[in-house]
């Protein structure tokens, strides 16, 4: 009888062991971002000037999308007369692709990296995936202007993510000293019922799907931990999950890039075709977002970002 008492209490510790390394509560808050705040009515202008360029699947279309960024950078407040835009060239297929990379902060020998990838898979509006990402980087740049931030931070614009990755594998590669890495992958579905890979996530996560996942592996159970407790702790009601990169959807995205070249990384999502019914279709349209949340996401990255020590 004692054995199988102590049995038990084994695999109910080690149940409840498994569920805390996959979810990560967070019983500490995390820092409050005290710098100006992300304006809902930005983000959903930014969404519509971004769909009406017309796709963003092809060579032209993405061109076209990274000179609305860079003009939106350079041609902005935040960094008008200031030299820190990189544009990344890299062929592809014959054709030259583009990654623009604005460089916040210090120039400090490590760096965090908060990337988004802007092009679309066919000829779609791609409102969520990703014109969503896309805006909430132009917004954080824009609210971390003249923001003390200890560490080099480099926002990111992606290409070709829908074609392989190739945009952040070739920043990836080339860039050195990167302590963390968050891709901003489709943040504004908040109107759906969750659906899960597996079943038994059910019991783990709620069936509405109102909520924010910071995704990662079971070694980025710090950086998934700091940006979680750094969202919830600005109004953004955030879950994690870390877990092996074989469930469908843990490395669909730049992040995986990053995890390729040594790098911890993690994705803050709300979680794709698991929620939004409009995933790759004609309906992925900017009414069908929600920017008030978005902007608290904003809130949230901006709030960690300007917490990683040097």
């Amino acid at each position: 009888m004692k054995i199988a008492v102590a049995l038990a209490l084994l695999v109910a510790f080690a149940l409840a062991a498994l569920v805390a390394a996959v979810v990560q509560p967070v019983f500490r808050r995390g820092p409050a971002w005290r710098g100006p705040r992300a304006d809902p009515g930005r983000l959903s202008g930014l969404v519509h000037a971004l769909v009406a360029l017309g796709p963003r699947n092809d060579a032209p279309g993405q061109s076209r999308a990274a000179d609305w960024i860079r003009g939106q950078i350079v041609g902005g407040t935040p960094f008008h007369g200031e030299r820190r835009l990189e544009e990344q060239r890299y062929l592809a297929n014959g054709e030259s692709f583009r990654n623009l990379v604005v460089h916040l902060g210090p120039q400090t020998q490590d760096r965090i990296v908060i990337g988004a990838h802007y092009d679309v898979r066919g000829p779609y509006p791609g409102a969520d995936d990703n014109a969503s990402g896309t805006a909430a980087l132009l917004e954080l740049a824009r609210i971390l202007r003249g923001a003390q931030l200890a560490i080099g931070v480099d926002l990111a614009f992606y290409s070709n993510e829908e074609y392989g990755l190739l945009g952040s594998a070739a920043h990836a590669e080339s860039v050195r000293g990167v302590r963390a890495m968050v891709s901003l992958e489709m943040l504004g579905c908040f109107d759906q019922t969750q659906q899960f890979p597996f079943a038994a996530l059910r019991l783990l996560y709620p069936s509405r799907g109102d909520y924010i996942v910071v995704v990662g592996r079971l070694q980025d159970v710090p950086l998934v931990r700091a940006v979680k407790s750094a969202l919830l702790a600005n109004g953004a009601a955030a879950r994690s999950i870390d877990a092996p990169e074989l469930i469908p959807g843990i490395a669909d995205s730049d992040h995986s890039s990053f995890w390729r070249n040594g790098a911890r990384a993690a994705m803050v999502t709300d979680t794709a075709w698991y929620r939004n019914p409009r995933y790759h279709t004609a309906r992925d349209t900017p009414d069908t977002l929600d920017y008030g949340r978005m902007a608290r996401i904003v809130d949230g990255m901006a709030a960690w970002a300007s917490s990683v020590p040097r």
